[in-house]
This record gives C-alpha cells, sequence and structure tokens, in this order.
C-alpha cells in the first residue's frame, strides 16, 4: 500500500492484509487513469472496502443528562439538599430536589435540541473532490470514494485518503499535521515516494492519482480514530469566561452575607436557642437564591439555537459556538475580490482579445484552451476560457487542421501566478504553452525569482517599444474592468530547454461584474460600522474601477507596498487607512489582517475560499469561507457561507449581534435578581430579624429559573455598533437594577409597616408579612427582565409573546400563592402591584440616565430589519470620506485589550468510564470540525444496548488531531 520511502511512523500495524489483485482496490489493482472505475466497480470496491469515514464515540443521552446535575452551581444546590435533609426539613429536601430536577429535565431539553440543531450544522458541510467515473469527470462526497478511484487534486484540498501519484505536477503537500514539518514535501520523489497521505493538504499543483486505502485503512486513519476516542477540543469564549467569573464572585460575596444572616439570626434573635432548625434553612435558603443555576445553560443554549439560526436563514455556519461572540464585535472585514464581491463567472469578448503580431485572436484563444483544464470545472479562468473556444469555429478548425493534443498541464500556483500547458503536434513534435499574470509570462523573474520549474522570458522582453505599448493596452484594458491574461508558446519542450525564450502571443481580457447586491452590502456593512478593504491578486486599475462600482474608496495601494515599506509606523498607517489592495501575495493577505488585529486591535474578519488564503484566514478573528472554498480555507475558517458573495455576512452580523443582545440582558437580569433577593431578604433580617419561610424562597428561586427560560426566543435588536466582550459595564448595570431595587424594597416595606396595613408587621414577623415581602419580590425579579432587555426606554422594544406569557404566568401563580396560602389580602396584592409598577418605571428611567451619564454605555442607534439598506445614489469621494472617518472612530471606541483577543482552547481527556463521562465531560456546547465531512451514525453490534457512535470522514481528522 505504501512507499518503502513513506513515513513508517504511520503505519497501522493492525490494517487487514490487503486483497488479492482481483478484488477492486486491491494491493496489485491498477484503474485506467484516464476512464476511472466503472459502476460496477465502484459497487464491488465499497462492498469489501467500506465507506471513507472513521467512527467517533459521542456522548450518550443518559450522560447528557446526569452532566446536567455537575458542576460549581448544581454542586451547591446539592449541598443545600444535604443540610436540608441532615436537619430533617424533608418538606424543604423534597422542594431542592424538585428544583434540581426541573432545572435538570430543562437543561436537558434545551442542552439536546441545541445539540441536535449543531450536529445538522456539522452534517451539512461536505467536503467533495472530482473523481473520474466511466470516463466521466464527477463530483462526489469525500466519503464516496472507494480504493481503485481516480481523483484530480487541485490546491486546497485536504486529501481524504491514501492516494497513489499518477500524472499530473510535482506536488507541494503540507505535510504538517502528520509530521509537524512546516516546509512542504514534493510527490514524487525518491525521499517521500508516491503516496499522498490521507490528512494532508494540497499547498500547490494539479494532479491525478489512484486511492490506495480509504477511513482506518489509511496510514493515519486508525491512529486519528484513536486520538479522536481519547481527547476532544474545548473552546470557551472570552465573554463567557468573564461572566462565569463574575457569577462565582457574586456566589461568594453571597456567602458570606449568608453566614452573616446566619450569625445575626442565631445569636442576635436567639435563633440557635428557640429554632435552630428554621435558623439554619433561612439562611440556607437566600444561599439557594443567589444561585443563578440556569445561566450557564441559558447562555450556551441562546448562542446554540442563534447558530441554527443562521445557518438556516442566512446561510452561514459557525465552525464554533464562540466564534459568535467575534462575528458580533468585528469592525473590520477584509474581502476577497473574485467570487465574492464579483460573480467569479467569467466571459470573454472575443473583440476585446488583443493578438500580438504575427497571431490572429483565435490564436490566442485556441492557445489559451491548449492550457487549461476541462476537468477543472470550479475554475473560473479556465472555465471561461473553455466555454469561448468552443464557441469560436475559426480557432476550432485551426486546432483539427493542426492536430494539438494537450498532454498535461502544470497547475495554477498562487506564487508563480501561472499555467504551464505540453501540446503535442501531429508531427510529434511538442509546443509549450504559458498562461498567466502579463508580468509573469513576459518575464518569470518579475518581482523576483519564484519556485516555478520553468523560468523564462519572451523574446521582446527587453524592447521598450514593446513593453511600453504592451502596458498601455493593459491599462487601458483594466480600467475599464478588464481582467487580463497573458498567452506565450514555446516551439518545443521547454522542459528540456535551459532558459527558454517564448514568443508572446497576446491578451486574453475577462470581465467579471460585480454581483448585484454587492454595493448594497457594502453599504449596509458600513452601516452596521464595519469597514470593508478589498484585497485581490487582480491589477490595481481593475481594483479601483471594481472599488467604483460598489461604492468602495479609490485608496487602492499595490501589494508591493506592503512588502517595500520599510518603516513599521508608515506600513500600519497604510494598512488602516486604505480601502484596499491590489496584486497582492498570501503573505500580504496574512499581513494586512495580523496588523489591523494586533496593532490597532479591532476585531479582523478575512474572507476567503483557496489554499492561499488560508494563513489569513486562520489569522483572523473572523475567518470566512466562502461558498465553493476548498478544504484548506473552510478548515481555517470560523464561518462558513453556503450562499455566494457578501449578503450572509451582513445577516449573520445582525443575527450574531442581536443574539448578544438577548445573553447580555439576561446575564444582567439573572445578576440583578440575585444581589436583590440576597440585600433584601439579609437586611430584613439584619433590621428586624423577620425571615421569609426558607420554602417560599426555593420556591421563588425555582419559578425565576423556569420563567425566564422563553429569553432565548426573545425579540433582539441590533446595535449599530459592535458588541464586545466587555463584562465590566454588564456587571455595573446589574449592580445598579440590584442595588436600587433593593432600596425601593426596603422603602415600600417600611412604609406599609407605619402604614399599619392588614396584619404586615416586620418586628412581629407574620404569616402575611412573610407572604407579602416573598410577593412583592416575586414581581419585582420578573418585571426586572422587561427593563434589562432593553438599553433604552422598556417600551422602545417589545419583548417577545412567550416572554409576556411567561412573566405573567409567574405573576399570577405569585398573586394565588400569596393569597391562598399565605393569607395577603386582596387589598395588599394590588398595592404589590402598584407598587412594583411604580418601582419598575423609577428603574428603568433611572436606568438610561445612569447608562449614559455615569458609565457612558448608551446603547446607541440600532439596525431595524434584516433587509440590505441603499446608499445614496450620488455618493461622492468627499462624502465616503466623511462616513469612514465616522466609522474609525467607532472602530477606535471597538479596540479590544489584548487579553480579549484570543479564546481558550484546551485539549482535555474523553475518559471510557460512565462516571467519569459524567464528572468529567464537557459542559461547553460547540461544533467539532472534523474536516468538515458529513457524519454518519452507527450502531455497534458488541453489547445488546450499543452507545451511539458518529463518524466521520477521513479527510478532516488529521486537522483535529493536530489541533
Amino acid at each position: 500500500m505504501s512507499d518503502d520511502k513513506t513515513d513508517k511512523a504511520f503505519v497501522d500495524e493492525e490494517a487487514p492484509t490487503p486483497a488479492p489483485s482481483e478484488v477492486v482496490g486491491g494491493k496489485n489493482w491498477q484503474t485506467d487513469s484516464t476512464k476511472g472505475l466503472s459502476t460496477s466497480e465502484v459497487e464491488q470496491s465499497l462492498e469489501v472496502w467500506g465507506k471513507n469515514d472513521i467512527e467517533v464515540e459521542i456522548t450518550p443521552l443518559y450522560v447528557l443528562f446526569l452532566r446536567q446535575f455537575t458542576g460549581f452551581m448544581p454542586f451547591l444546590i446539592e449541598l443545600a439538599a444535604i443540610i436540608s435533609l441532615a436537619v430533617q426539613d424533608y418538606v424543604d429536601f423534597a422542594i431542592v430536589c424538585g428544583m434540581l430536577l426541573v432545572n435538570g429535565c430543562l437543561g436537558f431539553r434545551e442542552e439536546y435540541h441545541a445539540k441536535k440543531s449543531l450536529d445538522e450544522l456539522a452534517n451539512s458541510i461536505e467536503s467533495t473532490i472530482t473523481v473520474l467515473r466511466d470516463s466521466v469527470a464527477i463530483e462526489i462526497a469525500t466519503t464516496e470514494l472507494v480504493p481503485g478511484d481516480i481523483a484530480f487534486l487541485v490546491g486546497g484540498t485536504i486529501i481524504p485518503a491514501d492516494i497513489k501519484w499518477l500524472r499530473g505536477d510535482v506536488m507541494s503537500i503540507d505535510t504538517a499535521a502528520l509530521t509537524g514539518e512546516p516546509i512542504p514535501r514534493k510527490y514524487p520523489s525518491e525521499e517521500h515516494g508516491d503516496v499522498l497521505l490521507s490528512g494532508t493538504t494540497v499547498k500547490a499543483g494539479e494532479c491525478y492519482g489512484q486511492i490506495t486505502a480509504t477511513g482506518t485503512n489509511t496510514e493515519i486513519g486508525q491512529a486519528q480514530a484513536d486520538v479522536m476516542k481519547d481527547k476532544a477540543v474545548k473552546v470557551e469564549s472570552v465573554f463567557y469566561q468573564k461572566i462565569m467569573l463574575v457569577v462565582q464572585a457574586v456566589i461568594l460575596a453571597s456567602l458570606f452575607i449568608v453566614i452573616a444572616v446566619l450569625l445575626v439570626l442565631g445569636l442576635a434573635y436567639d435563633g440557635f436557642t428557640v429554632a435552630a432548625k428554621e435558623t439554619v434553612l433561612s439562611a440556607l435558603s437566600i444561599m439557594i437564591a443567589a444561585i443563578p443555576i440556569a445561566l450557564p445553560l441559558v447562555l450556551q443554549v441562546n448562542m446554540a439555537l442563534g447558530a441554527a439560526f443562521l445557518a438556516k436563514h442566512h446561510n452561514a455556519i459557525v465552525t464554533s459556538i464562540p466564534a459568535l461572540q467575534d462575528i458580533a464585535s468585528m469592525s473590520i472585514l477584509c474581502s476577497d475580490k473574485t467570487g465574492t464581491l464579483t460573480t467569479a463567472k467569467m466571459s470573454i469578448i472575443p473583440d476585446s482579445i488583443h493578438a500580438a503580431d504575427g497571431f490572429e485572436k483565435e490564436d490566442v484563444l485556441l492557445f489559451a484552451s491548449l492550457c487549461s483544464n476541462p476537468d477543472k470545472k470550479d475554475d473560473p479562468i479556465d472555465r471561461a476560457t473553455l466555454q469561448a473556444f468552443e464557441k469560436d469555429e475559426a480557432g476550432k478548425k485551426k486546432l483539427e487542421d493542426i492536430g494539438y493534443k494537450q498532454e498535461s498541464v502544470v497547475g495554477f500556483n498562487p506564487e508563480v501566478k501561472r499555467t504551464i500547458g505540453f501540446v503535442r503536434k501531429k508531427d510529434g513534435s511538442m509546443l509549450t504553452v504559458a498562461k498567466g499574470l502579463p508580468a509573469k509570462i513576459i518575464d518569470t523573474s518579475a518581482g523576483g525569482l519564484d519556485s516555478g520549474e520553468i523560468q523564462f522570458k519572451c523574446e521582446k522582453a527587453g524592447e521598450k517599444a514593446f513593453m511600453a505599448a504592451l502596458e498601455q493596452k493593459g491599462k487601458e484594458l483594466s480600467k475599464a474592468g478588464y481582467k487580463t491574461i497573458a498567452i506565450a508558446i514555446f516551439e518545443g519542450d521547454a522542459r528540456k530547454t535551459d532558459a527558454p525564450v517564448f514568443r508572446f502571443v497576446g491578451l486574453l481580457p475577462m470581465i467579471d461584474p460585480p454581483r448585484e447586491d454587492t454595493a448594497l452590502t457594502i453599504n449596509s456593512l458600513h452601516h452596521a460600522n464595519i469597514s470593508v478593504k478589498m484585497i485581490t491578486g487582480d491589477h490595481q486599475n481593475v481594483a479601483r474601477e471594481t472599488a467604483r462600482l460598489i461604492g468602495l474608496g479609490q485608496n487602492i495601494h499595490p501589494g508591493e507596498d506592503i512588502r517595500t515599506t520599510v518603516n513599521e509606523q508608515q506600513k500600519n498607517e497604510m494598512i488602516w487607512q486604505a480601502d484596499g489592495f491590489a496584486a497582492v501575495l498570501p503573505s500580504d493577505k496574512r499581513e494586512v489582517v495580523m496588523t489591523l488585529r494586533n496593532c490597532f486591535g479591532v476585531v479582523t474578519g478575512m474572507t476567503g475560499d483557496g489554499v492561499n488564503d488560508a494563513p489569513a484566514l486562520s489569522a483572523a478573528q473572523v475567518g470566512i469561507a466562502v461558498e465553493g472554498a476548498t478544504d484548506a480555507a473552510k478548515n481555517a475558517a470560523d464561518l462558513i457561507l453556503t450562499e455566494p458573495g457578501l449578503g450572509p455576512i451582513y445577516g449573520a452580523v445582525l443575527e450574531s449581534r442581536r443574539i448578544f443582545a438577548r445573553v447580555k440582558s439576561y446575564v444582567v437580569y439573572r445578576i440583578a435578581a440575585s444581589i436583590l433577593l440576597v440585600l433584601t431578604l439579609s437586611i430584613v433580617i439584619f433590621v428586624s430579624g423577620c425571615a421569609v419561610d426558607s420554602l417560599l424562597v426555593i420556591v421563588l428561586a425555582l419559578l425565576n429559573d423556569i420563567s425566564m427560560i422563553p429569553v432565548a426566543y426573545d425579540n433582539a435588536q441590533a446595535t449599530a455598533k459592535p458588541q464586545l466582550p466587555k463584562a465590566s459595564k454588564l456587571v455595573l448595570v446589574s449592580f445598579f437594577f440590584g442595588i436600587v431595587h433593593t432600596l425601593l424594597a426596603l422603602v415600600v416595606f417600611f412604609v406599609v409597616e407605619r402604614n399599619d396595613r392588614g396584619n404586615f408587621s416586620l418586628e412581629m414577623c407574620t404569616r402575611e408579612t412573610r407572604g407579602f415581602i416573598w410577593f412583592y419580590l416575586i414581581l419585582a425579579t420578573e418585571f426586572m427582565i422587561f427593563s434589562a432587555r432593553t438599553g433604552s426606554f422598556f417600551w422602545e422594544s417589545a419583548p417577545s409573546k412567550y416572554l409576556v406569557a411567561s412573566v405573567l404566568g409567574t405573576a399570577v401563580i405569585g398573586s394565588l400563592i400569596a393569597s391562598l396560602s399565605y393569607g395577603v389580602t386582596g387589598a395588599n396584592i394590588g398595592w404589590v402591584w402598584l407598587m412594583n409598577a411604580v418601582a419598575f418605571l423609577i428603574v428603568d428611567i433611572t436606568k438610561v440616565l445612569f447608562k449614559s451619564e455615569i458609565i457612558h454605555d448608551a446603547p446607541g442607534p440600532i439596525i431595524v430589519g434584516d433587509g440590505l439598506i441603499e446608499a445614496e445614489k450620488e455618493m461622492t469621494e468627499a462624502k465616503k470620506h466623511m462616513e469612514k472617518r465616522k466609522r474609525y472612530g467607532i472602530h477606535v471606541e471597538s479596540v479590544l485589550p489584548p487579553e480579549d483577543r484570543y479564546h481558550n482552547v484546551q485539549v482535555v481527556e474523553t475518559k471510557k468510564s460512565c462516571i467519569a463521562q459524567i464528572f468529567g465531560g464537557l459542559r461547553t456546547l460547540h461544533i467539532s470540525n472534523y474536516g468538515f465531512i458529513r457524519k454518519r451514525h452507527h450502531h455497534q453490534h458488541v453489547t445488546p444496548v450499543p452507545p451511539p457512535v458518529t463518524s466521520v470522514g477521513a479527510a478532516g481528522v488529521a486537522a483535529m488531531g493536530a489541533a
């Protein structure tokens, strides 16, 4: 299976013995590389070798359920249950256990549905590869590959199986995922053999190869399957980490207050001697009320449901939940031009073709077609060339008369920026055709020597008149928006000639028009205070014309400026102010992203589709693989688009900001509610010794958790500014709500006592008094969500009907309990409703003043609806510049500190035992990125009740192992 020179460290010692030669895909099987397998042979191979995937164990449902009862906050509630049992308060014990069970069931339900949604997202991302079957090139899912298939590999492909090189270019293969070597290897070669290993990535070159092994039969497959069973990757967002630290701090502070309550009740009011059990339970119930047990669940479910919504409604798939934070925080988007801002549907207008002296226009198109690969169906340039040639009768006649036959093509490489075709004539002589960037076709040393095997120049490269005329023609075409491809030929085999001199044939102009919605989308992104920088490999004039058509500024620099500017400060300032860059190299894209991210501290996005984009995509906080991207680009991305253009990005930005608006509003509410309950109940005890029944306090906490579940489905507004992971201001707002509500509650209680309303008496601590306090806190905590969910006045944003129904339903239940069980009079019930309404209005109005005047966190404008926003019809450059200055002012406000620019990533062991799975499991919901291969469910038959197993394609397993 493997060449002797192949790395032996990755050979699976337990792989099955190779099949006999007559078995399709067996050790000695050879498939015709021009025809591929037949349909019947594919079926035979599939039956023998199985699908190209690797089984991975997933968490059983019972483990998922039991995990709801593990963690810092559940353990505290469980401790409370144990204490209740220890003091023989069986009613409170039952209520606390009921609270745990209800939270556990709700948590399991929501997490299960969220996990199911994320699994569907993972399953929707699928790698494809071109294979030859029945003499026809077709695209299939990589999981459908079988040994014996003839596959066509291009740059950016993550190799999905072990493949024996047959014909084509010498391939540059990135093997870092397997070997750790940073320098790509060459295949075929004496040192490394001719077998390309599964899990490696094609950096450059195009070739055909035969699949020799799939799934766990590959050199790396079984080893990776074992690794994936033993380890998992846990990613937590900066925002989530900060919030959980705040919650733990609030609980710790509450614990000290509860200890003080216990001592005051026990010592100052003789609780330890008169009613020791009630004293302990009163303190314990306040502790329970302080624990926001549902908060982690609501945060995770909110983001998981948001991720599913993005995929369903905006055709944008996030590869991990923390990516939502970065999308909501994004300030600058660096966008590729071809296929993202433009249609990538190149078209050639024959009348615009420029032929050099001695050639006709049909010659230019003919030679260009001979340097194109008909199997490379997704290449816009080759596709446009071949489609145009099909309509050129004169060119087809020349082809037939001379009898050109393409023998091989050296595929496009983003570094050398050209392809080379080798053609044989009827008489047996050879012809070499070059097609690519004009500067590199005239002289391959332009811009410095590259790694191309064949270095050459055209015969008139040194003539000033020829070069001046060619440059002038190129400018004319580029100013008209044409992308120009140069063609040159050499009579003979350039591989066997030192310093070959080519003849320049002509220029092939291609038009790639902007998408219909590009200008609208860019204006909409600008309205959302996201600046767009175009980064393209095309000529500067083409970039400027495209920028004019889509509403970008004209400050477009050539990529050479990035490489040649010595002064770092000047270079950084140029990158910051530029509207885009043209004629860039892959390293230029990465440098632009890293400068914006690290030097200026703004959350930066990058779009791309090719292997050359992968370094920049991985460097950006928001790497975006556009529709039709290569496996390498998808593997480096945080967001994968399933629809062309920038439109899905705008939708993803708006929805991500709404998701974080929901999350932030719930965080503010839940921390504030804990503060309100702990402070109010404790201060009443300190002043009067009156403690609300522990049973009532526990029921209050339970009702709060249940009634707030609809927050995940609440209406939310997208802000016109990026949503940053700053927890400090959220904490300040939470303390504002908690403290102000506490003060108003205490005022109400002492005013009611002095006005002799019914049997209300803090000193006597009557049953009605305890019911009155409890009912007031029920309404205060329930109504608080309507103010906490908006940055401005509550009436400016309508809540969802589900949230309104849940809150009002809880309030009615509270009214009935207070009235029927604790004897609170109808008049006092009405009084509590009235006082809460007044307190709510006071808090809501002062909240706006507090946020705008004291902590300077005014909500700012919002974006209504999801529709694209039209720009002014006559937008002058001066007007664009003014708008840009305003946006950049907001970018400066949106700078992240260095510690907030990276997520926490951990590799953790996945234990085998049931107990270890429950207590050592990952609570963070995330999509596992296993090379973007469709998963399938598989059931083992060793045990009567098998654990559910899912499987992933062999192509991407190495990516996870490398992580």
